[in-house]
């Protein structure tokens, strides 16, 4: 009978400190599993020499992880009884390489795909602008019927949004068992053929359909790779690496405004969203030629979709997902809402003379977002990303009180650019947060699961209940500015207890 053993290795003095021909630290002791000593065993040293091309070797491991285990066969010679066929060696753990052209290669193809996912959502605004004001007063529009019911246009965007973070939630335990490829694989075609679908629709609910179901599943499918894969590959230069990848949705932010607003006036909304939707057919194709997956997958069978046993584990993360879940019922408020509201006030009529377009409100608040991606990310390098979500969150609520009662273009500008600094940070850190609240790495697709899931319900019904509050106040958008500065300001206390859970009262340390 063959019975499992486990070396265990430690530091041994430098002069005792050898190694194999294969790396593998040479071991000091070998137990059974019943703790009972084996009187003889050959030297593993000498097993995994001769010995080592026998049977498979499997290394996982990552810096800060759980230390890898190596199964290498051991052959008792005859006469010596029964002794391991194999023992469990372990390795220490390959750290993530953060130089290189492979690493960066991978951010590329993340800052594509997170363009094709949040940055359509960043965008959506447009859209909200385009259906309740404009086809409102063609009057020949097949969404007409729901044009002027801001609610009910919110919804989809608002279901768009949900399946990003849902497939995000989802796929998280088949991102760790390796089938990032297909997650890629049908995540372009969902995202491509949903918005050529979006340029034929005919009603309201076809609509719903295409730009909100379709391209919304297609974008959960990209979500997971796009921040997932990049913090695999980097540790020193993870926060700067995620913040690049993430300031993909800000680039999004600006081309897909500016682009649909000149397309729709000289060609026409069809042939506009089919030239989006060649647009992310490219992009799309890049990242899937650049994308790798470096750790090795983890197997699917009795993995989780969603990690929820990191919300008892950690209290912090616990905190820290809450505080997610109630900023995402206001986050996205100002992005979907102020353009319409500019106009509602009359703002068109000050930028009419020779001022500030009002259709490029959206593309200065995610240009501005690019900055707050990746100039607080690289500084969370060195001070923890938890030390960067919490202030920016606190001004981001800030700002959305100072915009209640602005009433000029000029103030609204000032907004705008800080929002869109402050509120770059919050969407950008979150991957780093969950990394850094992540021992074994292994887990991390499972654990931000928990963290897309809880912020796709708050998103889900945020915005609708925002259109709500401006229905039932005579189109009047000050109630639903309160109740967006409220809910982030409350994912604001919770994210600093988080903080306080990790930490304590520190005040300078990294978190």
């Amino acid at each position: 009978m063959t019975d499992l053993v486990h070396i265990g290795s430690r530091d041994w003095p430098e002069e005792q400190n050898e190694q194999s021909s294969h790396g593998l630290p040479v071991p000091i002791e070998i137990q059974r599993e019943d703790k009972a000593t084996i009187p003889e065993v050959p030297s593993p040293k000498a097993a995994c020499t001769n010995q080592l091309d026998e049977k498979h070797i499997s290394v996982q491991g990552e810096a800060g992880t759980d230390p890898a285990t190596t199964k290498v066969p051991i052959h008792t010679p005859q006469g010596q009884g029964q002794g391991p066929d194999h023992v469990d060696i372990d390795v220490a753990p390959i750290p993530p390489p953060d130089v290189g052209l492979q690493p960066w290669l991978q951010v590329i193809a993340g800052h594509f795909l997170m363009f094709n996912s949040w940055g359509l959502v960043v965008s959506y605004g447009s859209f909200q602008t385009y259906y309740t004001t404009q086809i409102a007063h063609s009057g020949n529009y097949p969404l007409q019927s729901a044009s002027k019911n801001a609610s009910a246009i919110a919804w989809i965007g608002s279901i768009q949004n949900t399946l990003l973070l849902v497939g995000g939630a989802l796929g998280g335990k088949y991102f760790d068992a390796g089938y990032f490829r297909q997650m890629l694989g049908l995540g372009t075609f969902l995202v491509v053929f949903g918005t050529l679908m979006t340029s034929l629709v005919k009603e309201y609910y076809q609509a719903v359909l295409a730009q909100g179901v379709c391209v919304g599943l297609g974008m959960g499918m990209l979500l997971v790779p796009s921040v997932a894969l990049p913090s695999t590959w980097f540790h020193k230069r993870r926060g700067l690496a995620v913040g690049i990848v993430s300031s993909g949705a800000s680039l999004g932010g600006i081309v897909i405004p500016i682009g649909l607003r000149h397309s729709i006036s000289s060609v026409g909304f069809g042939w506009a969203v089919r030239i989006l939707a060649l647009m992310s057919l490219v992009t799309l194709l890049v990242s899937n030629l650049l994308i790798r997956q470096r750790l090795p997958p983890r197997p699917a069978k009795g993995a989780r979709f969603i990690e929820y046993q990191a919300l008892r584990e950690q209290r912090e993360f616990a905190l820290w997902t809450a505080g997610q879940f109630v900023t995402y019922f206001g986050f996205f408020g100002f992005y979907n809402y102020v353009e319409a509201w500019a106009e509602s006030i009359g703002l068109d009529r000050q930028s009419s003379g020779g001022g500030f377009p009002l259709e490029y409100l959206l593309p200065v608040l995610n240009a501005a977002s690019i900055l707050g991606r990746l100039i607080p990310c690289f500084i969370a390098d060195y001070t923890g990303p938890l030390n960067i979500q919490g202030p920016s969150l606190f001004v981001t609520a800030l700002l959305v009180f100072v915009w209640i009662p602005c009433r000029t273009l000029g103030g609204l500008l000032a907004i705008t650019v800080l929002y869109g600094f402050f509120s770059g940070a919050v969407i950008a850190t979150p991957p780093a947060v969950v990394a850094s609240m992540t021992e074994d790495l292994r887990r991390f697709g499972g654990r931000m699961g928990v963290m897309f899931l809880t912020m796709a319900c708050s998103s889900l019904v945020g915005p609708p209940v925002m259109g709500a509050i401006i229905e039932m106040h005579g189109g009047s958008y000050d109630a639903a500015k309160v109740y967006a500065g409220a809910m982030i300001m409350g994912g604001t206390v919770f994210v600093w207890l988080s903080r306080l859970s990790k930490t304590g009262f520190r005040v300078v340390v990294k978190a």
